[in-house]
Parts: C-alpha cells; structure tokens; sequence
C-alpha cells in the first residue's frame, strides 16, 4: 500500500510541475494576445520556465536529506515557503519576459498567475469531490487526512493538468501563433477575479456544512453527479464568454485591415484599367501625331513641331506613375495617401527606391505602411505648415525607410512604442493600436522600428531586411 502511495505521489508530483510550468507561459501567452503587453516568447525564455521542476527537485532533496520527521506545524511552515519560493521565481520570471514597464507587469503577471493556479485547482477539486459523493467525510479526507496523496489527489492533479493544457493549446494555437492580438477591457477582468471568488467559495459550501446541523445525505447522491457535470460547465462559461468578446473586436480589427487591403486592390484595379484606356488611345493616336509632326518638319514649321512634340510629351508623362518606389503595393499606398494628403493642403514628398521590392505580404504591406502614413497624416494635419516625407535608403542588408511629419509638440517616443494602445485620444479603448500592429509587423520580419520627436517634428524609422 506504501508503494502505491509513493507511486502516486510522484506522479502527482510530475503532474503538478507540469501544470505550474503551463501556467506560467500560459499568463504570458495571455498577456501578449489578451492584455496587449510587450513580450515575446523566445526558446531561452520557455525552456527558463523548467526552473520550476529544478526548484521542486532542490526542495525534495533538502527535505528527505533535513527535515523527514517533522509535525503537521512545521510542514505546514515548508509548504507555506516551498509556495513563497515558487512565486518569487515566477516573479523573477516575468521580470525578464516583459520588455516595458517590467517591475509592474511581473507584479502583475505574478497575482494572474497565482489566480491561475488558484482556478484551475479548484476546478479539478470541486469535480472530484462531487464525483465521490460531495459529503463532509470526502472533504475531510482530501483535505484533512490524506492531503496530496492517493489515488484521488492523483485524479485531482490530472484533472487540473489536462484543464492548463488545453487552456495552453487554445491560446497558443488559437491566438498566439497566429498573430490574433487584441484587449481585453477592464470590466472583463474585473469579471474574471469576481467569478474566480465566488467560484472558489460557493461550490464548496453544500459539502463543508456539518451534517449534524443539516443532513443531505440522500440528496448528496444526487447533487454529486449534478456538480460534477455542472461544475465543469460553468467552470468554462466565463472565459468562453470572455474570448467571444474579444474575438469578436479581434475580428473588427481584422476586418478593417481588410477592407483597407481590398480599398487598396480596388484603386489599384481602377488605375490600372483607366491607365490603361489611356495608353490604347495614346498608342492608336501615336502614328498619326507621329506622321504629323513629320509633316510639319518636312513643311519647315519647326515651331509647331517641337510645340506638338512637348504636347505628346505631356500626355506620356500623365501616363506615367506619379510616385515610383519600386514595389507596386507601397506605390499604391502611398498613391492613395497623397491624394489625400493633396485635399488636406499637406506637402508630401517621397525619395529613393526599394529596388527590387520589400519582400512583404500585400496585407502586412497595408498593415505597416498605411497605418504609419496616417498617423503621420493625422498628426501633420495639426500644424500649421504640415508635411509628411518619404525617405528610403538601402544598405547592405536593410531597407531604411523614414516617414517624417510635422509636429505641435514633442511626444515620449519612448513611451509610444514600448506601450500597447498608447494615443492622445480620449478614446483609449478603441484608438492607439495602429503603431502596435506596425510593430508587431515589422518585427515578424526581423525588422526593427524606432521613433525620435523633435519639438516641430516626429520621424518613425522602419528598418526591414533586404531578403527574407
């Protein structure tokens, strides 16, 4: 019997620094793709995680090497410490993960993270109570006598493993991994700590009433089945609740990228056709202007020639592109934005070329550039002699591309990119993400974006490599 309880407290033990080491990239996972924050999930940053299955090992040995006979009193004291040294780690942890704003983020990835756990556990316990039966006796015995060992703590442990690791597999899968980045609001939040209270309190109430003041017995039969079902139901209904949400405003977001991409397709379709109008008129025309305009040398009106030349001259410039980059996606851009930028009386000029093109998705295209050019736009229009510039430079191995537009004031560039949904808008919850996206963009691949404010000027810096 002692070698099934050892048996089954290693395997709890497995379980349950596999569900701790979940937990812990789940909340960053969670904080990037549900919160907005600044973090990337690197293969140095995952396999740091494993330090928690290190201190679990550092903390047995000590244990069976120090401290094998001790009373419930002093184990009670370890547990509490082993617990103190598990956060403490997971702080620390969080303090490298972040990269803005780490000292608050840790504190605040720390208390989700024992949220978390706090969820998941009472979860599993609740399903497993329940499921024996949900009496006095069965608490007692979990909680009391046989804390953390046999069969059923096991059932416990793998319940709440499978419950992180699906957690894990949906938002990795189903959010990180393809790129689904959007906010969750405050109300929400405050949502999930209120549900989590009252999730850990009430179910337990109907198996902690002593059956001397109340006896269920025959009813416990019956509720046992019930919780367990039920239990796991509503142990999903606010999180499924709150993803829905925010997918939905993920989505919105989505579709405006779209819709700006298939704008974008539409202009480009309508310029190539009437450009195109126009050069089968200007190629049918050609022989006789051409055969004219010999005539009138042959005839001695030199004059009327070269003004008749000029004229066709004219007509070939108009059917040339106004703005030439080098990638026909960016030149539609920003075709698209001079115009508007014409009606706004906004100077723009552009200068250089790609020279062979970005290597960029039409739609990451759209993402990057037209987000930037109308931040720029928005804040040039502001001024009194606005203008937006276009500067791109090559290097050996990166494009440089500067976008400069006039400023009313200088901004904590700083503060503007290392902060998610940043704007000077009163409207936070919906504006100051368009620079977030760019980022994200632009570091999907390896690029690097900067930004310097000047007092009557801002310069967003965009540096993307020649191949990818």
């Amino acid at each position: 019997m002692n070698e099934q309880f050892t048996i089954f407290e290693i395997i709890t033990t497995i379980l349950n620094n596999a569900e701790m080491i979940l937990s812990l990239l789940i909340i960053v996972l969670a904080a990037a793709c549900f919160l907005g924050r600044y973090v990337v999930l690197t293969k140095k940053l995952v396999l740091s995680s494993l330090g928690i299955l290190l201190l679990d090992i550092i903390v047995t040995v000590v244990l069976n090497a120090f401290f094998q006979d001790i009373d419930g009193d002093y184990a009670i004291m370890i547990q509490s410490l082993v617990s103190v040294l598990l956060y403490a780690y997971a702080f620390v942890f969080y303090l490298l993960a972040f990269k803005e704003k780490r000292f608050i983020r840790a504190i605040e990835a720390t208390v989700c993270f024992y949220i978390l756990t706090l969820y998941t556990s009472t979860f599993s316990q609740l399903i497993v109570v329940y499921a024996l039966g949900g009496t006095q006796d069965i608490v007692d015995k979990l909680f009391f006598q046989n804390v953390g060992t046999g069969p059923e703590w096991m059932a416990i442990m793998g319940l709440s493993f499978l419950i992180t690791l699906a957690l894990f597999l949906i938002v990795f899968f189903g959010f990180y991994r393809p790129k689904k980045y959007f906010i969750i609001g405050i109300p929400y939040r405050i949502l999930f700590v209120v549900w989590t209270v009252l999730f850990v309190i009430i179910p337990f109430c109907p198996s902690v009433i002593p059956e001397t003041d109340i006896t269920m017995e025959d009813r416990y039969y019956v509720m046992s089945i019930m919780f367990s079902i039920g239990i796991f139901i509503l142990g999903l209904a606010v999180p499924v609740i709150m993803i829905i949400s925010t997918a939905e405003r993920s989505l919105k977001e989505k579709n405006k990228s779209q819709e700006a991409y298939l704008a974008a397709e539409l202009e480009y379709i309508g310029q190539y056709k009437k450009t195109q109008v126009e050069t089968k008129a200007f190629r049918h025309d050609i022989k006789n202007n051409l055969a004219m305009t010999q005539m009138m040398l042959e005839s001695g009106h030199t004059d009327e020639a070269r003004e008749h030349i000029s004229d066709m001259l004219g007509r070939v410039s108009a059917l040339s592109p106004k703005y030439v980059t080098g990638d026909e996606m960016l030149d539609l851009i920003i075709s698209m934005k001079a115009d508007k930028m014409d009606e706004m009386n906004i100077k723009f000029t552009l200068d250089g070329v790609t020279d062979g093109g970005l290597n960029i998705k039409p739609m990451d295209m759209c993402s990057v550039f037209a987000n930037a050019l109308d931040n720029a736009i928005e804040a040039a229009s502001k001024c009194e002699d606005p203008f937006v510039t276009f500067n791109i430079k090559r290097t050996d191995k990166f494009f440089v591309i500067k976008i400069t537009n006039s400023a009313a004031k200088k901004i904590d560039a700083g503060k503007l990119l290392a902060t998610s949904g940043y704007t000077s808008k009163s409207d936070k919850d919906r504006h100051g993400f368009g620079l977030m996206n760019v980022r994200r963009t632009v570091e999907d691949y390896d690029g690097i974006l900067k930004a310097e404010s000047e007092d009557k000027s801002f310069t967003l810096s965009i540096m993307l490599p020649r191949e990818k």
